[in-house]
């Protein structure tokens, strides 16, 4: 699986951080029609993040409008880059 959060700030300022979940990758891969690990190693494009923080807010039980329209209040998306283990601090 990869593990993936999108931190997610719109007009109103920081919504928060969010998963993307199994369900929200298969949802892409069927949308998109392409594999989620293809898409950001070799044809990733912004609809792509977007789109992917806009499916993880609605499964995190968020209500949030329509693709086209979420996107006019969108401010600022951002992939976090989580620690997968102890090894991966830094002393």
């Amino acid at each position: 699986m990869i593990n993936i959060r999108m931190r997610v700030s719109t007009s109103d300022g920081p919504q928060g951080e969010f998963n993307i979940t199994p369900k929200v990758q298969v949802e892409f891969e069927r949308n998109f029609k392409t594999g989620i690990g293809k898409a950001f190693e070799n044809d990733l494009k912004m609809e792509h993040i977007y789109w992917l923080g806009w499916k993880a807010m609605h499964y995190a039980g968020r209500v949030v409008k329509p693709f086209d329209t979420w996107l006019d209040d969108v401010t600022e998306i951002e992939v976090v880059n989580e620690s997968t283990g102890p090894l991966d601090e830094t002393a």
